[in-house]
């Protein structure tokens, strides 16, 4: 998988914590993916596929304990060298896209 394959689009800057923004990903296949996470820490950059919030029975919003929501994938890699290769191709075409993006670190 190259970047060339992926096409992103609707790039959404959102800096908060190590968010950098969402982005709209067409992959070769066909299906769209929105809403993909992109995150940069100490000169490096990822791509993580949407998730939703866990709801209790109750209908509330699970929390860790730390406070924080508690998330479960949408979408799922049959393994994290499959995960790292799309992750890398997302960020690559996000770069191409958009090159201000990711520059400010």
């Amino acid at each position: 998988m190259s970047s060339r394959e992926i096409v992103v689009s609707d790039w959404k800057p959102l800096r908060r914590g190590t968010l950098r923004g969402f982005v709209t990903v067409s992959m070769p296949s066909g299906m769209i993916v929105r809403e993909v996470s992109i995150g940069q820490s100490h000169g490096r950059a990822w791509a993580m596929p949407p998730s939703k919030p866990m709801i209790d029975r109750n209908g509330c919003v699970m929390l860790d304990d730390a406070g924080r929501r508690r998330y479960s994938p949408v979408i799922e890699f049959i393994s994290k060298s499959v995960r790292d290769r799309w992750s890398s191709s997302v960020v690559d075409a996000l770069r191409e896209a958009h090159p201000e993006a990711l520059a400010n670190e």
